[in-house]
């Protein structure tokens, strides 16, 4: 947010939670802009589908991401994004929280879950280094394991498994939802 008001030219302070700034010489109140963005997780049956980025930790899976177009719905972005990054159409689409997120740029991470008919998947190796369906029993693993479940020193692709994002992001919350609900319905 810049530090002069894009009305009057005034200088703005930032209030005590750093969320906004007031203009001293008008009192408008000035928000920083945050880019929503859909993350979903795609679930199939008795799998659900997470995918991993080249920048990611080694063994590191999550579910698909993507900045809402101008003009695009929520429920539109994720079909869109899930079908862009791994090729699948989306049947259907709901809604389940968000979160702020303030890394790379300030962003509204809204939380989706949605069921695809086919598992047949066309990874776009220009988003995703890599995307895969995964079992109950793998994203329980997963789960107890945590982000660090393993030793980062000894890395091979065989020494290393699925581990997920840390519990305090939306992902994680997504995953540990679907998990919580395949348990509840066996």
């Amino acid at each position: 947010m810049s530090q002069f008001c894009s009305q009057c030219g005034g200088n703005n302070t930032k209030n005590l939670a750093g969320s906004k700034r007031r203009c001293a010489a008008c009192e408008a109140e000035h928000y920083p802009q945050m880019a929503p963005v859909g993350i979903v997780l795609v679930s199939h049956e008795d799998k659900c589908l997470l995918a991993r980025q080249k920048q990611f930790p080694p063994g590191m899976y999550s579910a698909l991401a993507g900045f809402c177009d101008m003009g695009e719905s929520l429920e539109d972005t994720v079909r869109r994004e899930v079908a862009e990054e791994v090729g699948l159409e989306v049947d259907t689409v709901s809604y389940m929280s968000s979160q702020h997120w303030p890394f790379p740029h300030s962003s509204i991470m809204l939380g989706c879950n949605a069921t695809v008919r086919s598992m047949e998947l066309e990874v776009d190796k220009t988003e995703l280094e890599d995307a895969q369906w995964f079992s109950l029993p793998q994203i329980q693993v997963a789960l107890m394991a945590g982000p660090l479940g393993f030793d980062h020193s000894k890395k091979t692709s065989e020494s290393i498994p699925l581990w997920i994002p840390p519990r305090e992001a939306i992902a994680h919350q997504l995953i540990r939802n679907w998990a919580e609900k395949k348990l509840k319905s066996l």
